[in-house]
C-alpha cells in the first residue's frame, strides 16, 4: 500500500511511566484521566514520591507518527527539544524508528527538555503531569516549507494550545498547508485543554481543520456540554471515540458505527487515543472506506492498551488486511 506523508506537529515530551494507586492521586489532587500543567518544582516534588519508574519518549502526536510509520507509512516530526541528555533520546528513538525529526533549532541553554509523569491507575486509566519547557519554543522561523507536497497530511495535537507561542505556530502551518491542499488534522487531546480555550478551538477547526479527532468528553468539552451529534456542522469528518463502547464517525450526513474489540486486556490506556489516529489516517491516506479506516484504527488503539507505555511493541502492518 502506498500513503502520503503524515507531518506531525506538537510537544515533544519525554514520558516518565509508573504504577499508582488511586489514592496517590487523592493524595496530590490530580483529577484522574486528566492532563495537568505543572511547573517544575511541582513536577519534582510528585517525582521524588514515586519509585520503579520507567523513561520513554513520548508526546501525543510523536506517538501518531510513530503510528503511522509502523503500518508503513512514511512520517515526520516537529517538535522542540533541548541539548540535553532527554532530548537527544528523544530524537535518536524517533530517527530510530525512521521517522524524520525536524528540530525547531533555536539556543535552548536556558531550557530543558519537556516531561510528562505518567500516572497509571489499576484499571489502566492515566493521568499525566507535564512540565512544559523546550516544547513550548516552537517557530517556524527554521521551519523547512519543502516538506509539504502531493496533498501531504499535517497532523497537530491539541496539547499545542496552553502556549501563546505554539498556538500562533499552529495557525501558521495551517496557511501553509492550506495553501499545498494538505488535509488538516487536529487531535482535541484533552477535556480541560478544551475547556481552557474552547473559543479558539472552535475558530481553529472552522477555518482550517478537515478531520478532527477527540473522545466523547473533549467533544461534549468542544460544545460545552451539548449534543456531540452537531460536530458533523464544524468540520468535514469527525471522529468520536467512546473507549470500550467503540467510536463514531460523521461525515456529512453519514455516521459510521465501528465497534469495539472485546475481550481486551487492558493495561495501560496511554497513546490510545494517538494510535486510532494513526490507523485511521492510514487508512485515509490509502483511500479505504470509512468503516475500514475506524477497524484499522480501532486495532491499532486495543494493540497498545494491552502493553505498558505509548509506543507499538509490534509492526502494525501486520493489522492490514488486504
Amino acid at each position: 500500500m502506498t500513503s502520503k506523508k503524515l507531518i506531525c506537529v506538537g510537544n515533544a515530551i519525554v514520558d516518565i511511566l509508573v504504577k499508582v494507586e488511586d489514592s496517590f492521586l487523592k493524595l496530590n489532587n490530580l483529577s484522574k484521566g486528566s492532563m495537568s500543567l505543572v511547573n517544575h518544582e511541582e513536577f519534582n516534588n510528585i517525582l521524588l514520591n514515586l519509585s520503579q519508574y520507567q523513561i520513554k519518549s513520548g508526546g501525543s502526536a510523536a506517538n501518531t507518527a510513530v503510528g503511522y510509520s509502523s503500518f508503513g507509512g512514511q512520517s515526520l516530526f516537529f517538535g522542540s527539544v533541548a541539548k540535553d541528555a532527554f532530548g537527544l533520546s528523544f530524537e535518536k528513538d524517533l530517527n530510530d524508528q525512521g521517522i524524520q525529526f525536524l528540530s525547531c533549532e533555536d539556543d535552548f541553554s536556558n531550557k530543558k527538555t519537556s516531561k510528562s509523569l505518567i500516572l497509571v491507575s489499576q484499571d489502566g486509566e492515566r493521568t499525566m503531569c507535564t512540565h512544559l519547557d523546550a516544547s513550548v519554543s516552537l517557530s517556524l522561523k527554521n521551519f523547512d516549507q519543502s516538506v509539504f507536497g502531493n496533498n501531504n497530511i499535517l497532523y497537530l495535537e491539541g496539547y499545542l494550545f496552553d502556549k501563546k507561542e505554539t498556538k500562533q505556530a499552529m495557525i501558521d502551518l495551517c496557511k501553509i498547508a492550506q495553501k499545498k491542499n494538505s488535509p488538516i488534522c487536529l487531535s482535541l487531546s484533552d477535556s480541560f485543554c478544551v475547556e481552557r480555550h474552547r473559543e479558539d478551538f472552535f475558530s481553529l477547526i472552522k477555518n482550517y481543520v478537515n478531520i478532527l479527532f477527540g473522545n466523547e468528553q473533549e467533544i461534549i468539552a468542544l460544545f460545552n456540554g451539548k449534543d456531540t451529534g452537531k460536530v458533523n456542522s464544524i468540520v468535514e469528518t469527525a471522529i468520536v471515540t467512546r473507549g470500550s463502547e467503540g467510536a463514531n464517525i460523521f461525515k456529512g450526513n453519514n455516521k459510521v458505527f465501528i465497534p469495539p474489540i472485546e475481550g481486551l486486556n487492558v493495561v495501560d490506556t496511554t497513546g490510545a487515543g494517538d494510535l486510532f489516529a494513526a490507523g485511521f489516517l492510514f487508512g485515509f491516506s490509502n483511500k479505504l472506506s470509512l468503516e475500514n479506516c475506524g477497524k484499522l484504527a480501532t486495532k491499532a488503539a486495543s494493540h497498545v492498551i494491552q502493553q505498558y507505555g505509548a509506543r507499538p511493541s509490534e509492526q502494525l502492518s501486520s493489522f492490514i488486511v488486504s
